[in-house]
């Protein structure tokens, strides 16, 4: 699900509106947005609509950063993950920071939601391309009956905060202040026409936004968009809840112990060897005879452990498709044999051989037609076993070639990872 999506689900659609203030923080790291797809582009994309306006702030004194709040205990109150989600340690940190920051915020089910569901947390990887690159999440808050979506978002490549323009300072009152440890930070804050089928009678809502830049290159942007002219939480609130020793303290590494970054690293590598070695290959939809071609992750779904990862997806060469499968195992899963080749008949050929890092392989193919199969198995020199098994489309071929195949089974990058515990 893309934090597009999510974003929908948590407040609802949202419709275009005429002045942008996100530009302004996009200006901060235009270089960085210019190379960015994938699920952390979308999640900015959703957000930056939620911080417009076509009301002006003027004359919005600039607001200092509060003291950071001392590590007490505050009492914790958590939403629901996501479905089919579990709550990261990124996540628990947040929390307890909202706990400290601003006892009376409670979390609130979302717009819409069907009666008796209660408040989500939607969280999880942000993407650059393929690759996990930082931490996002949302969800709807309210202090009494003030109410707004909490969104943060966490990366260590933003780009260097710029200083306030012309515009931001008309626009959404910018200012620059620095923090007790040296940070940089960037507050912003826009009156805009409130959305929603509950509107408030003044039909304004106030967004405001902290970026907090860190001196080891982390950045920690803080949101918060009320649903009136009084949002849950205060500008002021906003900076202390980056720079929350449980936030601060865990923004070095804000997915570690997140199994949806570790898996999305994974598709990511595999993804990459698939690119690398098979030109212009692409993703094939569909199962019949008529197939769209469209990127190749978008067909390619997976799933894994921290010993295990199996992924599968329709691919598509020079119009011959096949579906690709890559499962990568820290053990001997005792499916692989021991890679030795039996006599090849009409419908079986094997080889066997030493690749370049001392790897054992062996290469089998079965079949013909519609029913070909080829696998590659490996094992590897340090007991990693890998195989990359293909079948044919309609067409009765194979849309890799036999040495396509081998070097994405050979290629070191294509691993299990331990970078996010």
């Amino acid at each position: 699900m893309s934090y597009r999506t999510m974003f929908r689900e948590a407040v609802g659609e949202i419709p275009p509106t005429s002045i942008d203030m996100d530009r302004v923080i996009a200006r901060q790291r235009r270089a960085r947005r210019l190379r960015r797809v994938g699920v952390a582009a979308l999640a900015a994309a959703a957000v930056g609509v939620v911080l417009v306006g076509t009301t002006a702030v003027t004359g919005r004194p600039r607001a200092g950063v509060p003291a950071v709040p001392s590590p007490t205990n505050p009492p914790v109150r958590t939403p629901a993950p996501s479905s089919g989600a579990s709550f990261t340690a990124m996540d628990l940190a947040i929390f307890e920071a909202v706990g400290r920051v601003a006892p009376d915020l409670d979390w609130a089910p979302r717009r819409g939601a069907p009666e008796g569901e209660g408040a989500v947390w939607f969280s999880g990887p942000s993407l650059s391309g393929y690759t996990p690159d930082g931490y996002h999440g949302h969800g709807r808050v309210r202090s009494g009956n003030r109410m707004g979506v909490l969104s943060v978002q966490i990366t260590d490549d933003w780009g260097p905060l710029g200083a306030c323009t012309a515009e931001a300072l008309r626009t959404s009152g910018c200012a620059v202040t620095t923090g007790p440890a040296g940070e940089k930070i960037m507050t912003l804050s826009a009156r805009n026409p409130a959305l929603g089928p509950d509107l408030k009678p003044s039909g304004i809502a106030v967004s405001s936004s902290v970026q907090v830049q860190r001196s080891d290159g982390v950045t920690i942007v803080v949101r918060i968009r009320g649903e009136d002219e009084d949002p849950p939480l205060s500008i002021a609130q906003l900076a202390p809840l980056a720079l929350d020793p449980a936030v601060a303290g865990q923004a070095a590494q804000p997915l570690q112990g997140n199994t949806e970054a570790r898996r999305r690293w994974v598709d990511s590598v595999v993804l990459a060897s698939l690119q690398r070695h098979v030109p212009g290959v692409t993703g094939a939809q569909g199962r019949g005879a008529a197939m769209t071609p469209g990127d190749l992750g978008a067909f390619w779904g997976s799933e894994s452990t921290t010993d295990s990862y199996a992924g599968q997806g329709r691919v598509l060469v020079d119009g011959v498709s096949g579906t690709l499968s890559v499962r990568i195992h820290r053990r001997d899963p005792g499916t692989a044999g021991d890679l030795t080749c039996d006599a090849s008949t009409r419908t079986h050929t094997c080889e066997a051989g030493t690749g370049p890092a001392g790897e054992r392989y062996r290469i089998t193919t079965d079949g013909s037609g519609v029913k070909a199969e080829r696998t590659v198995h490996v094992l590897r020199r340090d007991g990693v076993w890998l195989a990359v098994s293909l079948t044919a489309g309609e067409k009765g071929k194979l849309p890799l070639t036999a040495a396509q195949q081998q070097a994405v089974a050979l290629d070191p990058a294509v691993n299990l990872t331990d970078r996010f515990g």
